[in-house]
């Protein structure tokens, strides 16, 4: 009898020894998040980058399981599923799907913080968000929302998101424009470049805000090549053949450029540029 108590004893111990933490499941997402991050993208690997990520989507949702409140883990949920929907999924429903996961995942790491909560309930979402200080929170939270609205455009005008989505990538530019090489800059470029040209209102294609933020993107920050790409596609376009010498040489600028610090992103920005310029 002792013997079999001895056993169960030695089981129990070995399994609490096998049981992870939630900081042992965000610890190795990151660290398969941080691989990925660093691989360069080609179309030959991509189904192998993308079942990397998912595997980090799981680790990190293994962990959320066992600490629902974790900021830090919600917060690379939203970055992930960005990252899926951006980078390795190829039809609109799933790309929507994965950016509405994202956005809600961000929106919980900003409803995490009760102060959030409280000035939500008595002033409204936009002024909880003047007041935010989580600056990947309020980034991932607008980057999934932003590309999701992309899908119904005056639909999101009409939700009344801009605003929303107006405070939270400039509260995220006042606490740190140059967070991700320029990030805000380049998605307030995005934003004001991206919006549908109407006869009145706020909320419409503004090319004079888009220019202003994209070069500052460009000018700040060109070793992410996505800026560069941004301003093209957001600005430079806008105007047909008198941005085209413009466009032109900054497709160079990108093919020419070494990966860098961003070797996912650059890899497959420089895939961009080339099938640009061959069309």
């Amino acid at each position: 009898m002792r013997g079999a108590l001895l056993i169960l004893a030695l089981a129990a111990v070995t399994l609490v020894g096998w049981a992870q933490t939630a900081e042992d499941l965000a610890a190795q997402a990151d660290a398969v998040f941080q691989e990925l991050w660093a691989t360069e993208y080609t179309p030959e690997a991509h189904d192998a980058l993308q079942a990397r990520l998912e595997e980090a989507i799981s680790l990190y949702e293994q962990a959320l399981a066992l600490d629902e409140g974790n900021v830090h883990v919600l917060v690379m949920l939203a970055r992930c599923y960005y990252t899926l929907a951006d980078m390795f999924l190829a039809e609109d429903g799933d790309k929507k799907a994965a950016y509405i996961q994202g956005q809600e995942y961000g929106e919980r790491a900003l409803r995490a913080d009760p102060a959030f909560v409280q000035i939500e309930e008595e002033q409204g979402f936009i002024e909880a968000v003047r007041a935010c200080e989580n600056l990947e929170a309020l980034y991932w939270t607008y980057a999934n929302w932003a590309r999701k609205d992309e899908y119904d455009k005056i639909g999101a005008i009409l939700r009344g998101d801009a605003p929303k989505l107006e405070a939270l990538i400039m509260r995220a530019a006042e606490l740190d424009e140059m967070y991700l090489c320029a990030g805000p800059l380049r998605a307030l470029g995005a934003f004001w470049g991206g919006l549908p040209r109407l006869p009145f209102g706020t909320y419409r294609l503004n090319l004079e805000r888009a220019d202003n933020y994209l070069s500052q993107a460009v000018e700040k920050c060109p070793e992410y090549l996505e800026n560069l790409r941004f301003r093209i596609e957001f600005y430079l376009d806008h105007l047909g053949a008198d941005g085209e010498a413009e466009a032109q040489e900054l497709l160079q600028r990108i093919l020419d450029a070494p990966l860098g610090d961003y070797p996912l992103y650059n890899s497959r920005t420089k895939l961009w540029a080339q099938a640009r310029l061959e069309d």
